[in-house]
């Protein structure tokens, strides 16, 4: 139980400066790991044996030593090999530490050790109460550690899953190069003029034809503005070599169903009329999308594994103890059909937990009773 309160103490205080590390895998606490640790440590550190204390704590007597020894004689001594033991611990992602990081985590450690012992003689660590944080603790402490488990066993897939999902998704990896003609359908002039998109829309059609007979794009697209009475536009209409994804959802299909020197029908998108010319196409090889590849398929498989672990299992809550679930705001412009005053005193009415989830303090309850428990999340 000493030891087992020490560490879940240990790691609460220190979860945020684990969490501002970077994440990684669950470490292997081998001899090539703590060597990499050592290779990074200072020169004088290195050379410390790992059964040498690098940590003493002057007048705390050890767990377990006679009662009747003075504490001013006792020492706690904390070695390298321990120490270390403790940052594998902490660190569930296995980085190297920086050398004031582990400075840091040192100086929480041994504060948190002499708290922890004081716990202890107090008998705190009989309390229900902390017994059930402590198995909370473990139970979060788990999950972390399988999840993190799950992205090592999925972070490098192998030259074969590579090759395998690069060809069962080839398409995402083609590329093409079009020219774009851009047609206003309002006038900037004056937004009210209802036979300004009428004109527009025929003179993208008229333009059109013009496209598929192979007219320079960029002529075209300033005789467009021209012709409506407005500036010519500053963009070119060569829009570089471009993915499905960078398309407008529908116009990716026509884009990549031409062949070079064909021509898009006239697409209707947000303030205008386009049409796309194909120039070129291409498809990037596996080198090019190997980090791309690794990423999707590194989400896919922890998807599936975590819809695995948790799929099968129904969870069912109490309505007459939780409070309804938070619903989503409706879109923007589609009437709140909740109930004002009833659906949301429903959850006004749900039970409350009458237990205590604050140790109680000698003669606590006025300020108990003004703080609401917070529960483990």
């Amino acid at each position: 139980m000493r030891r087992r309160l020490l560490v879940v103490t240990c790691v609460i205080t220190l979860a945020g400066l684990v969490s501002a590390q970077k994440r990684g895998s669950l470490p292997s606490n081998s001899g090539a790991d703590r060597a990499a640790r050592s290779s990074q440590a200072a020169p004088a550190e290195s050379e410390i044996a790992p059964d040498a204390a690098v940590i003493t704590l002057h007048g705390l007597c050890p767990s377990g030593a006679a009662q009747t020894q003075a504490s001013a004689a006792c020492d706690t001594k904390i070695s390298r090999e321990q120490f270390e033991t403790v940052l594998d611990a902490v660190s569930l992602g296995g980085q190297v530490f920086a050398p004031g990081a582990i400075r840091t985590v040192a100086d929480t450690y041994t504060q948190n050790f002499v708290l922890s012992e004081a716990a202890l003689k107090s008998g705190i660590d009989k309390d229900p109460r902390v017994q059930e944080l402590l198995e909370l603790t473990r139970r979060r402490t788990l999950a972390e550690a399988y999840r993190r488990a799950l992205e090592e066993k999925h972070r490098n897939p192998s030259a074969a899953e590579l090759e395998s999902y690069y060809h069962a998704h080839i398409s995402q990896y083609e590329a093409v190069k079009a020219e774009r003609l851009f047609v206003p359908k309002f006038n900037p002039k004056s937004p009210k003029d209802q036979d300004f998109e009428k004109n527009a829309q025929a003179l993208a059609q008229e333009l059109r034809a013009r496209a598929q007979k192979g007219e320079p794009m960029d002529k075209l697209q300033n005789e467009a503005f021209l012709k409506l009475g407005i500036p010519a536009p500053s963009f070119l209409p060569d829009s570089g070599l471009r993915r499905r994804a960078s398309f407008p959802a529908g116009i990716e299909k026509d884009v990549f169903a031409l062949k070079p020197g064909e021509v898009t029908r006239i697409e209707n998108e947000t303030g205008g009329f386009t049409l796309y010319r194909l120039t070129a196409r291409d498809t990037y090889s596996l080198a090019q999308v190997k980090g791309e590849i690794v990423r999707d398929l590194f989400r896919e498989k922890m998807e599936e594994e975590m819809k695995a672990t948790l799929q099968p299992v129904k969870i069912e809550m109490n309505d007459h103890y939780f409070a309804p679930a938070a619903t989503p705001a409706p879109p923007a412009g589609f009437p709140n059909l909740t109930r004002p005053g009833k659906d949301r005193a429903a959850g006004s009415s749900r039970l409350q937990s009458t237990r205590s989830v604050k140790l109680p303090p000698a003669s606590s309850s006025a300020t108990d009773s003004k703080k609401p428990g917070k529960k483990e999340q």
